[in-house]
This record gives structure tokens, sequence and C-alpha cells, in this order.
């Protein structure tokens, strides 16, 4: 299967389930594990599980409910568990991806100038970092609660949680950088 990242992270997380998962609880559990660095709607899901469904990755079974839609219940096949494992053998790209928050492009188009507003987005964003901090402690526990297999587990949340002090640390840089230009020969002490 020639599918996006995504698309593996999802039919991973369907081979996780012996007896098969819906698309609600499916959700649930992506954001539990995934959710600091990737985010997916419903549409998107299912859109997904379709697109699996198709290439005979997974198989669908209908189940009924009394006084509720029918839902799907979706179960990995031979032939997704081999593109899955396929895809988990393969290396990592060696294509760097590009930097895309939304904060380096706004630090970007910031006139120096306007040192008050970039230190206002700056304690925003760190607001917001540490936020996410709490997130992944509470990410965690809940894991740890759920019975997943902690030692994979574990690791993503510490990449994820170093990712969030490394980018705490690099607005500390920044917020020094501009401390120091501002009170330079040429700039006005704040």
């Amino acid at each position: 299967m020639a599918g996006s990242n995504l698309q593996f992270a999802v039919l991973g997380l369907v081979a996780s389930t012996e007896n098969g998962v819906h698309g609600y609880k499916l959700k649930n559990d992506f954001e539990a594990l995934c959710d600091d660095f990737w985010q997916i709607n419903y549409g998107k899901l299912y859109r997904i599980l379709d697109v699996l469904e198709r290439a005979g990755d997974l198989d669908v079974e209908e189940q009924i409910q009394t006084g509720r839609p029918n839902r799907k219940v979706y179960r990995i096949t031979a032939k997704g568990a081999r593109d899955l494992d396929d895809w988990l053998l393969q290396p990592v790209s060696d294509t760097p991806k590009p930097l895309r928050d939304e904060l380096s492009l706004k630090l970007l188009f910031l006139s120096p100038e306007n040192v008050d507003r970039v230190y206002e987005v700056i304690k925003e964003q760190r607001s917001i970092y540490l936020t996410r901090l709490a997130r992944i402690a509470r990410r965690r526990r809940r894991l740890q609660k759920a019975g997943l297999n902690m030692t994979v587990s574990d690791l993503v949340m510490d990449g994820a949680e170093m990712r969030v002090k490394s980018d705490l640390a690099w607005l500390e840089h920044v917020e020094r950088r501009l401390l120091l230009r501002a009170d330079g020969p040429s700039g006005n002490a704040r």
C-alpha cells in the first residue's frame, strides 16, 4: 500500500486492537497517543478508513445496535499487517520537514520596531506550550490507566514532551536575544 504516514498511523492503531475497533474509539485512541503532534477529525478518519478498506488492509463488520445507528468495526487483514510491517521496517525519510509553525511565521514578519508585540506573542506562546506540557502529562496518566504498552507509549510521550520543552527553550533564547538587542547601543532599554 502506498499511503501517507497518517494512513499507517490509523492502520497501526487498528492493528493494536484484537477484537477490532469502531471509529469513535479509534478517534479517542488516536487523540490519546498523537494529539500533541497530529490532529485528525472524524471526516478525515473515516476517509482514511474507507481507503484502507478499499485497499484490502481492513475488514469491516457492521454491528447492529438498538436505539442507535449501526456501527462499523474495523479489523486489520493479513495484507494490512504485511503492509504495516513493510512500512515499519522502511527507513525514515531523510527529507527534512519544513518549519511551518505559526509563531515562526509571525516572528518573521513582525517588525523589530514592534518589540513589545513580539514579547506579547512570546508570552502567549509560552502559555500555550505550558498548557501542552500539562496535557501530555494527563495523556500519559490516561494511557497508563488504559493499560497500553507503556514502553513504546512512554517513548512517544517523552518525544512530545521533549519537543515542547525545546520550543520553550527556543522562546527563552528569542527573548534573550531581543533583550540584548533592545539594551544594545542602538536599541532602547526595556
